[in-house]
């Protein structure tokens, strides 16, 4: 047995209301794409643009008139920006593009999936798991920085210092920045502990760390000779500080690009490292580090300077 037919539902509102309920729906509708496009997230960097990480870090790499490089003509100051430029130059399929950031937050943003470069990394086995690795230069060797007054009692008239033994005394002090790779033979020697009198330091740059070495807030510290020279010329007091090779270094390691590790990543860093072969063979990739390497220091690894880069002209993919 049916029912009878149910009533008709009222409505709600008024045809009226109805009208402009649906206009206002529309305009809505139409409205919403004028609110931009959704920005993508850090992760999502677009296939041919490189971010280059790189940081006011004189000579190596110099930001003319403090200002971080817009272009790679902007490039060319020091001698990684120098060296970059000719990589830059070799990959003409990519835009690229320059930030800064402390290596702390890189790596933040790398695990975030950021794809991101950089010219002057060391390599560990820690950092293999965040980043792909080619070689791309030789480095030159880290020695101990203190003052000039200092000499005697840390050096007692040697030329050269053993670390190991340096950090146990009890009569001294040494700084170094935290978070920043002194290489493997060191690793051991700068970390602080109980038993060592090194301490470590946050500082955006390394010239912090030598103003306060030169302030006698320490009474060592460990940084290429370069850098210690160009801080000195800087501040008009060329001498002050001195430095003297360490005896528990050996050969110095090679400095590498290195890219985020993740397909984005896998594809730039093959790219990066043809171009590297390509710049290998150019006569100014073996004078990378210029007019700042001393008659010393030149006279002591040129040779192995011309080898790392005449093998890697020669030799194909090197990737890790």
């Amino acid at each position: 047995m049916s029912c009878c037919p149910l009533p008709a539902p009222r409505e709600k509102y008024a045809p009226s209301s109805r009208r402009l309920l649906l206009l206002a729906g529309l305009a809505l509708a139409l409205a919403l794409p004028l609110a931009g496009p959704v920005k993508a997230r850090p992760g999502d960097a677009p296939d041919k643009l490189i971010e280059w990480n790189v940081s006011d870090w004189p000579p190596f790499f110099v930001f003319r008139q403090g200002q971080l490089p817009v272009t790679a003509q902007d490039l060319g100051g020091g001698a990684i920006d120098g060296f970059l430029r000719l990589v830059i130059t070799r990959l003409p399929q990519y835009q690229h593009r320059f930030v800064s950031m402390t290596g702390a937050r890189a790596e933040v943003e790398r695990k975030a999936g950021r794809g991101l470069c950089s010219p002057s990394s060391m390599r560990t086995a820690e950092r293999l798991k965040e980043r792909f690795f080619t070689p791309a230069m030789p480095t030159l060797p880290l020695q101990l920085v203190l003052r000039r007054d200092r000499l005697p009692l840390i050096a007692g008239g040697k030329g050269s210092v053993s670390l190991q033994q340096l950090t146990r005394r009890d009569d001294v002090q040494g700084l170094v920045m935290s978070n920043r790779q002194y290489g493997q033979a060191l690793a051991q020697w700068v970390k602080p502990a109980p038993d060592s009198n090194v301490r470590s330091l946050v500082a955006p740059r390394a010239g912090n760390l030598l103003a306060m070495l030169a302030a006698g807030r320490m009474d060592y510290t460990l940084e290429y000779p370069m850098i210690v020279e160009y801080h000195q010329r800087q501040q008009g007091r060329t001498g002050d500080l001195v430095t003297l090779p360490i005896d528990e270094l050996g050969e110095p390691p090679l400095g590498y690009f290195s890219c985020t590790r993740n397909a984005w990543g896998k594809a730039v860093i093959a790219d990066i490292d043809g171009a590297l072969r390509q710049v290998a063979r150019l006569p100014e990739a073996r004078q990378v580090y210029g007019p700042w390497m001393s008659e010393a220091l030149r006279a002591g690894h040129q040779d192995r300077i011309d080898r790392f880069f005449d093998q890697r002209a020669r030799g194909g993919p090197m990737i890790e």
